[in-house]
């Protein structure tokens, strides 16, 4: 399909009453009461005026614009204007009228930035998706907080965000473990490297008490002085475990088993999933965090179990073939199902964010793992491949950036220096992450290869591209895409670049690149 016809299919979908990106009413609850940013047509919840019958709808637009519609209620879609609003900041306003079609009473009002949909029109990849994927293993491979596993067996104390163990270490056994199959020459270092960072997390993993068997969310002694670094929200957290990341940590256990033949790393996933057997809940889930001293919950939030826990499950159900870690998969899918689908509040969880009340920080994670989980095993399913339109539209909408981002966020960061198209991670850091697109860029991939259009991978492509364009000269894809700071790898995770190259390696595999 030429690019002008991609551009007018995906500039229809944003303005068309049939697909919006899943808002609120006829039983669905409002998820955008934070939201300020929409790229599909929006609706939102303003307050209904005793004895009004008709709603006058006041959009005026950053050129100083009016555009203007009646509706029968103060909830309706902004169909009948939003195709002739252009992108940019938005000031709306809802009135109640009176008998003689006066605005008697303000129901509600909302500033937001309309942002642009997808054209097509964006810059080529920098190189092939395949040879980035390999630039970014060789410089990982090469660096000191990667060579000190395979010199020390422990942390490197000057990378910073070793204090996430979990998240950090096996993303690295499992980076490792795919670049030993994609460097033959390098594989006996790099697998080592993968059993040593493994077993320095066995070794930190308290061997008794109520999280017995459960590797540490946060940890501060792989330096002789803790204190002296940046390592403030792990000291303040070291009491807690997250549970969505020993389920991490246990699928890299069973990929190394795998490699390895060492029945001790199946031992250690085996003991996680037992702890996620022994504490389900009854919704099927898990509490999000919990104490390391106690046992107990610490918050009321729980757990979003599709990304990571739904897979470890099913995985050691692979394995094992003991159909109990099946009916935990299928009672965390019906969690997911019933209660995350149904009301729309993906929450986002994160080691170094706070737990949020409804709606108040969302993120695409929860909701892009769905769609792939349908396209996946349910492509052939009507119903949920509607599920699937919904959930990706959703993502889009407040999370991918194809042309100009909004001028404010929460972050505070001048969003004119951003390189889009991207992806940006949750709310409370509502900004351009690598992992963030290479998620986004995957779950495009599966809508197209789910046969939900030739769209979908325009757009997979569109994103990959962009990941191609900010990767250094050294091999390195920065995390956030905000500043030349940000750009050139201050504030690096080690882990989203990884995830960045499995997503180019994906793109190459599918569009032989």
């Amino acid at each position: 399909m030429r690019k002008e016809q991609l551009a007018l299919q995906a500039a229809q979908a944003c303005n068309a009453a049939e697909t919006t990106a899943h808002h609120g009413g006829n039983g669905r609850p409002y998820w955008n009461p934070t939201s300020f940013q929409f790229m599909y047509v929006p609706a939102f919840q303003f307050q209904h005026i005793p004895g009004t019958v008709l709603y006058r709808y006041r959009a005026t637009d950053e050129t100083g614009a009016e555009h203007v519609f009646e509706a029968p209620d103060c909830t309706g879609l902004l169909t009948p204007i939003w195709k002739d609003i252009p992108e940019g900041v938005v000031t709306l306003r809802v009135y109640a009228l009176d008998d003689q079609g006066q605005e008697r009473y303000l129901a509600g009002a909302r500033t937001f930035f309309k942002l642009a949909p997808f054209t097509g029109d964006y810059p080529p990849a920098a190189c092939s998706y395949r040879e980035a994927a390999e630039r970014v293993y060789a410089f990982a491979f090469e660096q000191s907080f990667m060579q000190c596993w395979l010199t020390n067996g422990t942390p490197d104390p000057d990378y910073d965000r070793y204090v996430y163990p979990s998240k950090m270490i096996s993303a690295i056994v499992t980076a490792m473990l795919d670049y030993a199959r994609l460097c033959p020459e390098r594989a006996n270092d790099a697998l080592q490297i993968a059993k040593n960072a493994a077993d320095y997390l066995l070794s930190i993993t308290p061997q008794a008490g109520p999280t017995a068997g459960l590797p540490p969310t946060y940890w501060i002694n792989f330096r002789e002085h803790p204190e002296t670094r940046r390592n403030l929200t792990a000291a303040e957290r070291i009491d807690w475990v997250m549970m969505i990341y020993p389920a991490h940590v246990g699928t890299a256990y069973l990929q190394l088993a795998e490699s390895t033949g060492d029945e001790r790393y199946l031992s250690a996933a085996l003991r996680i999933g037992a702890y996620y057997r022994d504490h389900v809940e009854e919704n099927g889930s898990w509490y999000l965090l919990r104490s390391i001293t106690t046992g107990e919950a610490i918050a009321p939030n729980y757990c979003a179990p599709l990304e990571r826990i739904i897979p470890f499950l099913k995985q050691l159900h692979a394995r094992t073939g003991d159909p109990v870690w099946n009916r935990l998969a299928d009672g965390a899918m019906a969690y997911t199902e019933n209660v995350m689908l149904s009301t729309y509040n993906w929450e986002g969880q994160f080691e170094d964010s706070p737990c949020s009340e409804n709606y108040s920080n969302l993120s695409h994670y929860g909701a892009t793992a769905l769609v792939r989980h349908y396209c996946r095993y349910h492509a052939d399913n009507p119903a949920l491949m509607t599920e699937a339109d919904d959930l990706m539209r959703f993502a889009e909408d407040q999370f991918v950036i194809w042309n100009r981002p909004s001028p404010w966020n929460r972050t505070h960061f001048d969003t004119t220096l951003w390189q889009t198209p991207c992806a940006l991670e949750q709310y409370n850091w509502h900004v351009p992450i690598d992992a963030s697109t290479a998620d986004l860029t995957l779950t495009f991939l599966a809508m197209y290869q789910a046969g939900r259009g030739e769209l979908h991978l325009a757009k997979a492509r569109a994103l990959a591209d962009s990941i191609t364009r900010s990767q250094r000269p050294d091999g390195r894809i920065p995390t956030h895409w905000m500043t030349d700071a940000h750009r050139s790898g201050e504030d690096f995770w080690i882990n989203c670049m990884f995830t960045a190259a499995q997503a180019l390696s994906v793109m190459a595999e599918v569009c032989n690149s």
